[in-house]
């Protein structure tokens, strides 16, 4: 009898199929081990419970209330200015005009009076330079 390919092969497939079916046979009988241990430790459970007076855990469910909590939203705008280089706070040019009694400082004004704003003498006159920086004196 010679030991080729084919028995080889056979062999293979027979190995392979018992190996299956003992990793079947084991894994079945672990979950029927599992099984019985927790049936038998309910029923511990459920007679101790029955000696205590209390109900069963299945019948003792916790109650869940959901509450609707209203949603609300805030908005918080801030507008920050800088004034770049420093300078000094000076009042607004006065405007003569008696068609406005106050300047409109909306940027979503209408197109045709992109000027209305600088009143009857002109652009604003510029602020005047920042103070010089003071010096470090160490008092000698």
């Amino acid at each position: 009898m010679t030991y080729d390919a084919k028995r080889r092969d056979r062999y293979r497939l027979a190995v392979a199929a018992v190996t299956g079916l003992a990793t079947c046979a084991v894994a079945g009988a672990t979950g029927a081990a599992t099984g019985m241990a927790e049936a038998q430790t309910a029923q511990q459970a459920a007679e101790k419970a029955s000696q205590q007076g209390a109900a069963p855990a299945e019948q003792r469910r916790a109650r869940v209330d959901t509450l609707e909590r209203p949603i609300r939203t805030k908005v918080v705008t801030r507008v920050v200015r800088v004034t770049v280089g420093g300078g000094e706070v000076s009042a607004p040019a006065s405007t003569t005009s008696s068609s406005s009694s106050s300047p409109s400082t909306s940027s979503s004004s209408s197109s045709s009076s992109s000027n209305s704003n600088s009143g009857p003498g002109g652009p604003a006159p510029q602020p005047p330079p920042p103070p010089p920086p003071p010096s470090d004196s160490s008092g000698s």
